[in-house]
Formats: C-alpha cells, structure tokens, sequence
C-alpha cells in the first residue's frame, strides 16, 4: 500500500481528488490531504509519504518550497505538480528539485491517475525483488552470529528439533558444526573481575578468551562458543573427520579430539592468566554425547561448578569429577537445573500455542511419573512446577478462568492428594493443555472479527472528524497496511468501499429523517465542502441530495 498526500489550498479541488482516487478501487492508496504546505508539511512528521500531488502555487509555502522539503525529508518520494500556469520557469524549477511528473488542470481525471499509476511502476522499479533480497541477505549476515547464540541456548534449554530439523537449521544459521556428529561440550568460567572493570571490559575480556582458545584448538578441531550468565563461556567441540570415514577411524579422532582438548586446557588456563589477567576455570565433558542430550549434560557440567570442588578458583575438572561429587552429595540435587529449564520451555510453548512441541517435552518431563523407583518428593516437585505452568495463564485471564472453571475440574490442579494416581495426572494435565490450547485457538479466531467490528463502531462515531486508515488503524492498534489486508480478507471489501456505503446510508437517513441542510449532512458526513458530498452522492445514487429528498418525500 503506497501513502498518498493531496495538497492544495482550494478544499473543492483537494476534496474532488480525494473522491476520485477512492473510487479507483485498483489502486491500493492510504491517502492523506493538507490545505496548505505548512500543513503537509505537518503531516510529514509523523507520516511515511510516498506520493504527492500538489498545487504548484499557493499562499504562504509554494509547492517548489514544498518539493525540497518533502526531498529532504523522504529522499524517495514522487511529486506530481497538478497546476493551471503552464510556465517554463515552473516547469524547470519542478524538475531541477525532482518533481516526477508535471500536470495541467485542464487535463482528464484519466491523466492524474494515469501519472500516479506510473510513479507507483517506478517505486516498484526502484525496490524490486533482486534488491530487496540483496538487503534481506546483508541484514541476514549481520544477524547470523545473534541467530547462532540463540539457537544453541535453545538447545541447551531443551528445545526438540528431529536430525533433520537440525542439520536444516545449522546450514541456515552457518553453524561451523556438523548436525550428524555427536558432540562434546566444554564449559568454561571466569573466576573474579577486578571492581573498577565495566560491562564492557568484561565483554572484551570474554571474548579474548574465546579467542585465546580458538588459536590453539581450530587447526585441530571444530568448535563453536558463546557467552552466557554474564561470565561463562560454553564451547561445543568436534573433530575436523569426515563423519563417512571408517569407524575405526572415526573413534580414534574422537580418542584425539578428548585428549587434545582437555590437554590444552592448562594451557589456555596459563595464557589467559598471562595475557588477560584473569583467572579462569573449566569442567569438560570429555564424552560424546548426541545433539538430543546436549541440554542434559550442559546442565550436569553447570552443576560441577556449584559443588564443593567447583567453587575453586582455577580449576580443571572432568565427568569424572561431576560424578565423585553427585556421590558424595547423593546425587539429589543434579537435575534440578535441567528441569528448571525444561520447566520454563514449556510454559513458553503453551504460552505461544505451540502444541505438539508442548505434548513433545510434556510426555519426556512425565515420564517419571510412571517410573516405580523415582522418589514420591522428586514427582511432587515436577507436581508443583507443572500446575504453575498451567495456573499461569488461567489467574491471568478472568475470561480463560470463567471458561475452565464452567468445563473443567481444577481441584486435581491445586493438589493431586491420594485420590490421584500420578498417571491419571499425567493424563489430566493433558486435558488440561487440551482445554487451553483450543480457548487460544477459538480466541485466535474471533478476534480479528472483533477487530472489524471496533473499526466499524469508530467510523460511526467519528465520521465527520478523522476516519483516515491511519486514524482507524492506531485505534484498532494495528499497522496500517496490515489493517487493511486484514479488513479486506475478513469483509471481502475495501476499507474505503465500506466508508463510503456507510456514508451512503447515513447521508440517506439524514436526508429522510432530519431537517437538516444539504451542507449540514455534508459536514456531518466530513465532507469540508457542500459541493464535493453532492458529487459523491449523486455518482452513488443517480441524483442530488435534493432531487433524492424531493422524490422520497413526494412518494
């Protein structure tokens, strides 16, 4: 949708050409109109402007002085000076400034749309589609680093992809791993910052020892990192082997990779103390581990650095070293993490309707449940964490927990007792997530309906001020453009088709039903002048406002 901008400081023209372009209904046209060019220019401020007719003379700010202004301001902007004066001097100031086309008023309505249709050809020239995904692919590689952290976060928080999703996804994100090779993570930590360092120091700092580590390992083996919690760094490690070489070969690249990496440890430790002066600490996960159970071993691998061990500083710790501690600690605390996290990614699932990634991670989490040997305090914990999730979005919604409570029982939400079996739960909160997901769904449904329909009530009430698309539009808290598609996809019609048959009916109504004059309903309708309602009324209708008020009234 292009933004059109009338000008003209005599309202019986601006109005007339206002008429004409809403009733060239194959123009998909927002279009704006100003008296004057102080009061264009007004509208400029706050309004993308596309294309511009205007008068090339008129009191206070010309349409020359109009024209650099509307250059400076929006670079790409086509001018078309509509005029009566058929000077030389106006003709080559227009085009010395950009003006894009120059018209007589003496010429058809046929023309001045014709020159809008060729300055809407020339947008469409200038902004093709070759450009368009040149930029898309700039931008695209300037977002590539954030789109990789991202992603592997949300790795390691839980999220479920299939082999394929994965090796589809790391070839759109330039990941530097491979999708078919198991995995070795390695976490690293910077032990304590000097106090007068900054944000920014501390970033600069991290990302030096990223650096550091990547001159020793990259001709040996493939790595990606990022920065997480402020002050931790997780590497995910391969060897640089084809994954179709022999199996043979295969695991003894894996024996070096295990041992190159954890070997060089001491080393990047010593450098980084040395260079950076900071004192740094690592746990590595020295066994593979396939991309489904990444996010379990990062979150065991965090653990170690909150155990008795891992609380040093300058450490380098292994699995081996996890697993002394767990069982020293007994082992209760080593999931907590992982599950958190899991936790949180299914409340973002059901709070963003996604369902089967929800039924994916639900069922995983749930399997504890039926497991005989998991302690009743490990259940009643992952009990208490799921009605959370659920609760969540029902004590938010009054509309949602009217809904529930009318078809659904809560009572096993709030506590499952003895009379609950943990897999009649299990089940239970997935009617639960049934029930949700459908109220989402069905609300999703209605609610651009509801959108037409507050767009409606404000053209009623508001018809004979503001009833613009951008007026209509921030009403409904919608974009502009999006507004429209929208309105047009759910009526079948065009914003300005539906404004004008309601300023149709109105204009009826009033004619029939009230003494008003013919200047007083063309105000009320927002017409500025008289003469402009009366075309508008006499194209709809076959007859004047007058001539229709006669005849009805004779009848």
């Amino acid at each position: 949708m292009y933004r059109l901008l009338i000008v003209d400081d005599l309202p019986i023209i601006a109005d007339g050409l206002i008429e004409l372009f809403e009733q060239a209904d194959h123009l998909e046209l927002d279009i704006l109109k100003a008296y004057s060019g102080e009061e264009a220019l007004e509208l400029m401020q706050g309004n993308r402007i596309d294309i511009v007719i205007s008068d090339i003379k008129m009191p206070g700010l010309e349409g020359i002085e109009l024209l650099r202004e509307i250059k400076a301001q929006w670079p790409a902007c086509k001018v078309i000076f509509l005029t009566g004066y058929n000077d030389f001097h106006y003709v080559q100031s227009a085009v010395k400034y950009g003006s894009f086309e120059y018209i007589l008023k003496i010429e058809s309505d046929r023309k001045i749309i014709e020159s809008v249709e060729r300055a809407i050809a020339r947008f469409e020239e200038e902004y093709d589609q070759r450009r368009m995904v040149e930029r898309a692919h700039d931008r695209m590689r300037l977002a590539v680093p954030t789109l990789q952290r991202d992603y592997m976060a949300g790795l390691l928080q839980g999220k479920q992809v299939t082999d394929g999703q994965l090796a589809q996804h790391f070839q759109d994100i330039d990941m530097p791993l491979r999708a078919d090779m198991p995995v070795m993570l390695l976490l690293g930590r910077v032990d304590g910052w000097k106090e007068f360092m900054t944000a920014p120091d501390k970033a600069l700092l991290l990302y030096a020892v990223q650096n550091i580590a990547e001159e020793y390992w990259s001709s040996y083996l493939r790595t990606y990192s990022y920065v997480y919690d402020q002050s931790k760094i997780v590497w995910f490690i391969q060897p640089l082997c084809d994954p179709e070489a022999e199996a043979g070969a295969i695991l003894a690249s894996w024996t070096k990779t295990a041992t190159y990496a954890s070997g060089m440890l001491e080393t990047i430790q010593h450098t980084c103390k040395k260079l950076l002066k900071l004192p740094v600490s690592f746990i590595l996960g020295s066994e593979r581990v396939a991309w489904s159970e990444v996010s379990d071993r990062f979150h065991r691998l965090k653990y170690g650095f909150v155990s008795k061990i891992g609380l040093s500083t300058e450490v380098i710790l292994s699995d081996s070293d996890i697993r002394h501690a767990e069982e020293e600690g007994g082992g209760g605390r080593r999931h907590d993490q992982f599950h958190h996290a899991r936790v949180l990614l299914l409340a973002k699932c059901l709070e963003e309707n996604h369902r089967e990634p929800f039924y994916e991670l639900y069922l995983d989490m749930t399997e504890l449940w039926t497991d005989e040997d998991c302690p009743y305090e490990r259940k009643k914990e992952l009990f208490h964490s799921l009605a959370s999730v659920f609760l969540a979005p029902i004590n938010k919604s009054k509309e949602l927990r009217a809904h529930v409570n009318a078809v659904h029982d809560l009572a096993p939400l709030m506590q499952p007792g003895e009379a609950y079996s943990w897999p009649s739960l299990r089940q239970y909160f997935l009617q639960t997530a049934d029930l949700l997901f459908d109220w989402q769904a069905a609300k999703g449904a209605r609610q651009p309906d509801e959108v037409v329909q507050k767009a409606h009530r404000y053209i009623e009430a508001h018809v004979s001020t503001d009833i613009s698309l951008n007026a209509i539009a921030d009403h409904v808290g919608l974009n502009p453009s999006y507004f429209s598609r929208l309105y047009k996809q759910m009526t079948g019609i065009g914003l300005s088709d539906y404004i004008n048959d309601y300023r149709n009916l109105k204009a009826k109504e009033l004619l029939l039903g009230s003494g008003m004059k013919v200047n007083e309903i063309a105000a009320a309708l927002g017409y500025n002048s008289g003469l402009a309602f009366i075309r508008f009324f006499k194209k709809r209708n076959g007859s004047t406002p007058q001539e229709f008020r006669t005849q009805r009234m004779s009848q």
